[in-house]
């Protein structure tokens, strides 16, 4: 891959170019924002970040062979003396938003050339992402993921720094797509990302929301704020000049009713399990069991059954949202089918783990009271004797989620095992104590420690219970401190299960 732009190809009313005619043109043939990633003819952006200033870097980026920076406008007088080195000088109010305009033309917008379907919202992105790509492989779609598990497509996985990466990698991924034959590409858009500008500069077609409930406060401070950040993709499908666009919602959350309820230049449609939802199925139709999930659909088209190996009830909306993304791409609802029954699971998304003693093991990326709530829930929907559940809160983050997700932890659960997540720089004992705020004592034991935690459970576990292991779901490491270890829920899990097998 080899691309090369003149420095006054990025020009633009947002960006502008300080380089005096005299020094002549400067080509552009990288754009970086690590300085450690600069090369000879790089663009280097001084993002000013939130625990450092990009700006620092400048030297360490020239000195590497950057050929151009990008600069706040504020920034300018301070570094405009380069350009008589022969480099040129962008500067911007929003450096952010100008390395998100920059990095779609230098990428040649790529995003204009397939399908992009966005989904947002606190809960179920994964999931659908996952449905959708099944769906439209299944349909000879050629189809391409970025989301918080991996990137991949046709074979090429890279694994997730950011559910949503920044915009310059962004638009790097879509051009190595484009390359390789991608003609749709669902992407998980985080809120962080579209308050950051990372996807400011994409062509959508359909944006996808799912719910709004508490997390991600720590950044967004109060819920609304959490949802103006939300609804900015539905602004940016406005932008868009794709002609087939459209906006699906949920029809039985507030939040995204309000999407419904607001005037876009495309239409919006919603789903959901109220009367008023355009896709619904039919109620008495749905089916919960350990081995996966099923309904009939009852609107826009009866009579279509969508079956699922995956299973849980809260995937009802994520499939729903699912058949309306279809839909308004022109697949038709048996291809919907076909790709939803050839999806055999979404890792770390009710995975379940069947023990020969009678028991099940159900690990999940729940961790927000409300995925913790409708994870709970649907294995209350599940025939079986008791739930244990084993979960804690992730440390140096939204820290008022805690005893809530504590009390629905304790509510619907016969016996809860309150442990260790993420802790990270926090001290481990200080959040479960946040945690145990809700928890009734009665019927809850507190092992900090992770690994002992689920090693319990699975002792204690009878036949027919469940075992919830919630909060961590996919991944497959431990953030302590600022050290990541090899630690995954499932892998812990079977270990300990197949032990007991044999003892």
């Amino acid at each position: 891959m080899s691309l090369t732009k003149q420095a006054n190809f990025f020009q633009s009313e947002n960006v502008f170019l300080y380089m005096p005619e005299k020094y002549g043109s400067v080509e552009i043939c990288g754009i970086e924002y690590d300085s450690r990633k600069v090369s000879n003819g790089s663009l280097f952006t001084a993002i000013e970040g939130f625990n450092s200033d990009g700006c620092t870097y400048i030297n360490s980026a020239i000195e590497k062979g950057a050929s151009a920076i990008l600069l706040h406008s504020s920034r300018l007088e301070e570094f405009k003396f380069l350009a008589g080195e022969n480099k040129a000088i962008f500067f911007a109010d929003d450096v952010r938003k100008a390395l998100s305009e920059i990095s779609s033309k230098f990428f040649n917008e790529p995003s204009k050339k397939m399908d992009i379907i966005a989904v947002t919202g606190t809960n179920g992105k994964t999931s659908i992402t996952y449905m959708l790509e099944a769906i439209l492989n299944n349909a000879g779609k050629n189809c391409g993921v970025i989301g918080t598990i991996n990137y991949r497509w046709k074979g090429n996985s890279i694994e997730a720094e950011n559910t949503t990466p920044e915009s310059r990698d962004i638009h790097e991924l879509l051009y190595k797509m484009s390359l390789d034959g991608v003609d749709s590409v669902v992407m998980e858009v985080s809120s962080h990302a579209l308050s950051l500008g990372r996807v400011d500069d994409i062509c959508f077609n359909i944006a996808v929301f799912t719910n709004l409930t508490g997390d991600h406060l720590d950044f967004h401070h109060d819920m609304e704020s959490y949802f103006n950040a939300k609804s900015k993709l539905f602004r940016l499908l406005d932008k868009s000049s794709k002609k087939t666009r459209a906006g699906i919602v949920n029809a039985d959350d507030e939040y995204c009713l309000r999407i419904l309820n607001s005037k876009y230049s495309y239409p919006v449609y919603s789903f959901g399990l109220g009367d008023k939802a355009y896709y619904m199925p039919k109620k008495d139709s749905i089916e919960n069991k350990i081995v996966g999930l099923s309904y009939i659909m009852q609107a826009p088209k009866e009579g279509v059954k969508i079956s699922l190996s995956v299973a849980g009830s809260f995937h009802v909306y994520n499939s729903l949202a699912s058949v309306a993304v279809a839909d308004c791409l022109g697949i038709e609802p048996i291809d919907t089918s076909k790709g939803l029954m050839a999806l055999k699971n979404v890792p770390g998304r009710f995975d379940v783990i069947n023990s020969k003693l009678g028991f099940s093991v159900i690990v999940d990326y729940a961790h927000t009271g409300d995925a913790l709530l409708k994870l709970l829930v649907s294995v209350k929907g599940i025939p079986h004797s008791r739930t244990i559940t084993v979960f804690g809160c992730g440390g140096d983050r939204d820290k008022t989620k805690r005893p809530v997700m504590g009390g629905i932890a304790s509510e619907n659960s016969d016996f809860v095992i309150v442990t260790s997540d993420n802790p990270r720089t926090e001290n481990p004992n200080s959040i479960i104590d946040d945690i145990l705020v809700g928890v009734d004592s009665t019927k809850c034991k507190i092992i900090p420690d992770r690994k002992e935690a689920i090693f319990e459970a699975i002792e204690m576990a009878q036949t027919d219970d469940i075992i919830i292991i919630a909060g961590k779901g996919h991944e497959d490491y431990q953030i302590l401190g600022k050290t990541k270890i090899k630690f995954d829920d499932r892998e812990i899990a079977r270990e300990f299960i197949e032990a007991r097998e044999k003892a």
